[in-house]
């Protein structure tokens, strides 16, 4: 596509040059004819003084010029004219002629260097008047008298050429821009359909192994308390049943994020706001995480309120903050250690997440809000996971009217920082 435009781009420089060189060549013939009626009206002029009785007024000639590289063609009043003027002592005014060609060429809007060269039959130059240009275009060699020729070499630069063609440069580059913008946006699409694909089997895979694990484990229970083997075991029975709890639940919680995450993409998520004790929320989850987790946890807290409450969905500002301390469990070593700082600063409130986890490069730290993105270190600790939380955070809290930061570093933990607008 860009070659055609170029070759275009050239044919039409050509075509212009070639017009401009027409032109001039045009203006050149009217410079010699201008030139002869200078003579003409001085010849008039002399008549009149020696004669003032005769009857003679003539203010200017048309030379036929059919072909002006044939002599034979040039009209008998011209070749005439010439003659007569010559015998009468009237040469030819080589200043006069650059005066009036110079005077054409400007009033046609070419500014262009040339030389004009008077020559004789053997193509000797006689006199020569104008800038020295030893290359350009050559007008037509136009005769004077006795085989003497007069003609110009006029250089002609390439931006004069382009200054005409500036509307249809205009359009060329407009087109090439377009051609450009609609190149560059197929990419993006390409890029993005990849990201796409990308991101769709990368959910689907997680989405099929963090479901596969609960689903067999509700199977299971299921399979062994249907087999009646532990009936006369009641305490193994009953923590069969929370064990099967515990994983319906956990697949609970994952749907009802994506609805949440869905319903916000639709602007259909409603908020039931209501005063919430603070430090009892965050308790209620510390008791929660410090039961059901493997791991070794140590959670301090500090809570720095003007008062314990803030305005807020209880149901989805619980899952935020148990989504924080999850993520600080599953992507730290063993033990953990979590601090929840709570803060009122001005009217807002901020809630303080720290962990001594693996932490988050600074081009993971790009991403990590992005849905179903998961961070460089997480995948290779093989951490299972959908790359949804962190975005599910981010999209409650600003429905809350809130921001979310992060402040992390590799190796030595990170910190999320939500703040609520006041009530």
């Amino acid at each position: 596509m860009f070659s055609l435009q170029a070759v275009w781009l050239y044919y039409t420089y050509r075509l212009h040059l070639q017009s401009m060189e027409e032109s001039i060549d045009s203006i050149f013939s009217q410079a010699v004819e201008q030139e002869l009626d200078q003579r003409f009206l001085e010849l008039q002029k002399n008549v009149k003084e020696n004669l003032p009785d005769a009857n003679v007024y003539v203010t200017s000639f048309d030379i036929d010029y059919n072909d002006k590289g044939n002599n034979n063609v040039i009209s008998q009043q011209f070749a005439m004219i010439q003659h007569l003027v010559e015998t009468n002592n009237i040469h030819f005014n080589m200043n006069g002629f650059d005066s009036i060609f110079h005077s054409l060429l400007k009033s046609n809007l070419y500014p262009f260097h040339c030389q004009i060269n008077h020559v004789d039959s053997l193509d000797k130059i006689i006199e020569t008047s104008g800038m020295f240009v030893n290359t350009g275009f050559k007008t037509t060699a136009l005769p004077i008298i006795n085989g003497e020729n007069i003609y110009a070499i006029v250089k002609i630069s390439s931006p004069s050429v382009f200054k005409t063609m500036l509307v249809i440069l205009g359009v060329s580059i407009l087109i090439v821009l377009l051609i450009m913008t609609c190149i560059i946006y197929g990419i993006k699409l390409l890029f993005n359909q990849y990201q796409l694909n990308r991101l769709r089997e990368n959910f689907s895979h997680a989405l099929t192994h963090d479901m596969k694990t609960p689903l067999a484990t509700i199977h299971s229970v299921f399979i062994q308390l249907k087999s009646g083997i532990l009936d006369n075991n009641p305490d193994m029975q009953q923590k069969f049943y929370t064990i099967a709890l515990d994983q319906v639940i956990s697949l609970q919680e994952i749907v009802n994020q994506i609805l949440t995450l869905s319903a916000i993409e639709k602007r259909q998520l409603s908020l039931h706001k209501q005063l919430i004790d603070l430090p009892v929320m965050i308790q209620s989850l510390i008791d929660k995480f410090t039961i059901n987790t493997g791991k070794i946890i140590v959670f301090h807290t500090s809570y720095n309120l003007k008062n314990n409450y803030v305005f807020a969905d209880p149901l989805y500002l619980n899952n935020v903050i148990s989504n924080l301390i999850d993520n600080a469990i599953k992507y730290s070593g063993d033990p953990v250690e979590i601090k929840i700082e709570c803060a009122s600063i001005e009217k807002k409130t901020n809630i303080h997440v720290k962990d001594n986890g693996f932490g988050i490069s600074k081009i993971d730290q790009l991403k990590i809000f992005k849905r179903f993105e998961r961070g460089a270190e997480i995948k290779r600790n093989h951490i299972s996971g959908f790359g949804i939380g962190l975005n599910y955070v981010q999209q409650i809290i600003e429905v809350h009217g809130g921001t979310v930061a992060l402040s992390s570093q590799e190796g030595i933990g990170s910190e999320f920082i939500i703040t609520l607008p006041g009530y």
